[in-house]
C-alpha cells in the first residue's frame, strides 16, 4: 500500500509539473473534446446510458486489450468509430507518453536533489 501511495505521489507530482506546459495543456483540451464528442455520439446513435458511452469512448483510447462489452451496431456507429480511434488513440498516446516522460524526469530531479543533500552533509 505504501508504495501504491508513493507511485501515486510521483505521477501526481509529475502531471502537476506538465501541466504549465502549452502543448500538455492544449493535448488535454483536444482529449476532452474528442472524449465528449465520442461520448455524445454513442449516446444519442447507439442509445446507450451516459456513463457506458463515456466508458467505452475513454477505454477504447487506451492501448490495452480491456473488452468494453460494447459493439458499435449501426454502420454509422462503426464508421464513426474507426475514425475516432484513429484520431483519439494519437491524442492519448501523446498525453500518456508525456506523462511518462515527466515521471522520468522528476524521478531524476528527486535523485539529483538527494545526491546534493548527501554532498551537501559530507562537506
Amino acid at each position: 500500500m505504501i508504495s501504491f501511495i508513493l507511485t501515486l505521489k510521483r505521477l501526481l507530482s509529475a502531471v502537476y509539473r506538465i501541466m504549465k506546459e502549452k502543448a500538455f495543456k492544449s493535448l488535454l483540451v483536444s482529449l476532452a473534446l474528442i472524449l465528449l464528442s465520442g461520448t455524445l455520439f454513442y449516446k444519442q446513435v447507439e442509445g446507450w446510458s451516459l456513463l457506458d458511452s463515456f466508458y467505452f469512448a475513454f477505454v477504447s483510447l487506451i492501448p490495452t486489450s480491456v473488452s468494453t462489452g460494447f459493439v458499435p451496431q449501426t454502420d454509422l456507429s462503426k464508421w464513426f468509430t474507426m475514425i475516432y480511434l484513429v484520431v483519439g488513440v494519437g491524442v492519448m498516446l501523446m498525453i500518456l507518453i508525456m506523462i511518462g516522460f515527466a515521471v522520468v524526469n522528476f524521478e531524476k530531479s528527486e535523485q539529483e536533489e538527494l545526491k546534493q543533500k548527501i554532498v551537501d552533509k559530507m562537506d
